[in-house]
C-alpha cells in the first residue's frame, strides 16, 4: 500500500541516516530465533534525533513467511458497527518495524523538568559484545557516558535471543552525587506505522496507559488493503516491580514514550529492563510478551545478567539469585527423554507460609516443571522430576531462614538446552552457561541465576555438564 504522509516523513528520516554512513557506524544486526533482525545503533555521531540513539533500533525485519490475519471495523446500512476479517499470506519480508526505537534518555530530576533532556549517546565503539552462542555474540554492551553536572552516568545492554524471539535493554543509570535523586528515565521512539499504527492487544484489556505491563501493535490499512509491516509487542514493566512506569503512550504520529521515575540513592544504580518482539502475526506477538510476564520470569529472560543486575532491577519483580552447592546436567544422545538435571542450593523463605499446597515451577534453560509441595516441603511430580525444600516448620508454617532446596528433573532437555551450546558433538572443557528460574508460592517468589557449566560431551553417546 501507499504509505500516509505522516509515514513517509518518518521513514524519510530512517534514509537520511541510513546513507549517512560517514556519520555514525553502521547498525549492528542481531537475530532471534527466528531468524528476525534487529539492526541496533552503535557509535551514532552527530545525533539528530534522540530515537536514534545509541542503543536504539534503526529497524527490525521479520524474515518468515506468515498467513496474516486482519479485523476490519465498518458502519452498517443501518448504522450499527459490525467486523470483518481477512486472511492472507505474506511470503516477503514484513518491514518496516520501526524509524528508531528505544532511545535513553533522562528528562528530569527531583521533579523538575531539564531545559534539554540528557541523552544516550557517547558517540563511541561499542566496550565489548559478550553473551556468546554457537560462537555468535548475542549481547552488545555499550560505554559509559557521565553528565557531571547532573551527577548521573548511563549505559546500556542489548540483547537479542537465538533461542527466543525478543530484544532486551538493560538500561543502566547510576546516580554519582553525594545525595539521593529522583531520576525520570524514558524510552522514546518511533514506529514505523506512523499514524496508521493500532493497538491490538494491552495486557490489561483496555487502554494503554501506565498500568499495562505489555501491549501489541500493528499497521492498520483500510479494507481490502494488505500491510507488509511486522506485528509487534512490547514488555514495559511487570507488577511487583519497586518503580512502575509514570507514563506508557503511543501518540497519534507513532511515537512511543516509556517514562519511569526511581529514586536512586547516592552512589546507587537502577535497570530498567525492557522488550520488545517482532513477528508476523499478532498472535505471536501478544504470546511472546504473556511469557515475559510470567511466573517465574522465562529462564531465557536473564541470559547473561549477573547478580548484581538482577537486584538492580526496578521495573519488574526483583529476582533472588539461589546459592548453589551443586548442579549436574546428563544428556542420553542414545535414547529421547532420558536426560536429567540434579541441582542442590539453598535459599531465604519467610516465615508464616504453609508449606502445604505450595506451588513451584521450576524453568531450566526452557525446560519447564511444576510441582505442588505437600506439608513437609516435597514435591513428585512422577518420572523423576522431584522438588524438595527443608524449610524448618513451627506449628505447621515456616521460620524465616536460609534453607537448602535441591530439584530433580528427566525429560528432552536436549532440545532446550542445544542453544545454550549443550549439543550432541564432541567437546572437552567448553565453557556454557545456562539460566534457571523458579518460583514458590502463588505470590510468585522469584528465584534465578545465569549459571557457568563445564560441558564434556561424546558425539551420539552423551554429554555432562558440571556447575563450574
Amino acid at each position: 500500500m501507499t504509505p500516509s504522509k505522516a509515514t513517509a516523513s518518518v521513514l524519510m528520516v530512517a534514509c537520511l541516516l541510513a546513507v549517512s554512513v560517514g556519520a555514525y557506524a553502521l547498525p549492528v544486526e542481531l537475530k532471534d530465533t527466528n531468524g528476525t533482525v534487529y539492526k541496533v545503533n552503535t557509535q551514532v555521531s552527530p545525533l539528530l534525533t534522540d530515537s536514534f540513539a545509541s542503543g536504539a533500533l534503526t529497524n527490525a525485519t521479520y524474515v518468515q513467511p506468515t498467513t496474516v490475519t486482519e479485523s476490519f471495523f465498518f458502519v452498517t446500512f443501518f448504522g450499527g458497527v459490525s467486523t470483518a476479517t481477512a486472511k492472507y499470506q505474506v511470503n516477503v519480508p514484513l518491514t518496516p518495524a520501526f524509524a528508531g526505537f528505544n532511545g535513553l534518555l533522562v528528562n528530569s530530576l527531583n521533579g523538575q523538568t531539564l531545559a534539554s533532556p540528557l541523552v544516550f549517546n557517547p558517540g563511541q565503539p561499542l566496550a565489548a559484545e559478550d553473551c556468546p552462542s554457537n560462537g555468535n555474540n548475542q549481547e552488545l554492551v555499550f560505554p559509559t557516558q557521565t553528565f557531571p553536572a547532573s551527577n548521573l552516568s548511563m549505559t546500556r545492554k542489548v540483547f537479542v535471543a537465538h533461542n527466543a524471539a525478543y530484544a532486551r535493554w538493560l538500561n543502566i543509570v547510576t546516580n554519582t552525587g553525594p545525595s539521593p535523586a529522583q531520576v525520570g528515565i524514558v524510552l522514546r521512539g518511533l514506529i514505523a506505522s506512523a499514524n496508521q499504527t493500532k493497538i491490538v492487544a494491552t495486557s490489561n484489556g483496555g487502554a494503554l496507559n501506565a498500568s499495562s505491563l505489555w501491549f501489541t501493535s500493528a499497521q492498520s490499512v483500510p479494507q481490502g488493503e494488505k500491510s507488509f509491516e511486522p506485528r509487534i509487542g512490547y514488555v514495559v514493566q511487570n507488577a511487583g516491580g519497586s518503580t512502575p512506569a509514570s507514563n506508557v503512550g503511543i501518540n497519534s504520529v507513532g511515537q512511543a514514550a516509556f517514562t519511569y521515575a526511581p529514586t536512586i540513592p547516592a552512589g546507587g544504580t537502577v535497570i530498567v529492563m525492557t522488550f520488545v518482539t517482532v513477528q508476523g502475526k499478532a498472535s505471536q506477538a501478544q504470546n511472546t510478551c504473556e511469557n515475559l510476564v510470567a511466573t517465574p520470569l522465562p529462564s531465557d529472560a536473564i541470559k547473561c545478567m549477573s547478580e548484581q543486575e538482577l537486584a538492580e532491577v526496578v521495573n519488574f519483580p526483583k529476582v533472588t539469585p539461589p546459592t548453589l552447592k551443586s548442579a549436574t546436567v546428563k544428556l542420553n544422545f542414545k535414547k529421547t527423554g532420558q536426560d536429567t538435571v540434579q541441582w542442590k542450593g539453598k535459599v531465604t523463605i519467610g516465615a508464616g507460609i504453609s508449606l502445604a499446597g505450595l506451588p513451584v515451577t521450576v524453568n531450566f534453560g526452557g525446560f519447564i516443571e511444576s510441582f505442588l509441595l505437600n506439608k513437609s516441603g516435597a514435591g513428585n511430580d512422577g518420572n523423576g522430576n522431584k522438588f524438595n525444600l527443608s524449610a524448618k516448620l513451627q506449628n505447621g508454617l515456616t521460620t524465616a531462614a536460609n534453607v537448602n532446596f535441591s530439584f530433580n528433573l528427566k525429560g528432552d532437555l536436549q532440545t532446550p538446552l542445544a542453544g545454550y551450546g549443550l549439543t550432541n558433538a564432541t567437546m572437552s572443557n567448553a565453557s556454557v552457561s545456562i539460566p534457571v528460574t523458579f518460583s514458590v508460592g502463588t505470590a510468585g517468589a522469584g528465584y534465578g541465576v545465569d549459571q557457568p557449566f563445564t560441558y564434556n560431551a561424546t558425539q551420539g553417546k552423551s554429554g555432562t555438564a558440571k556447575a563450574s
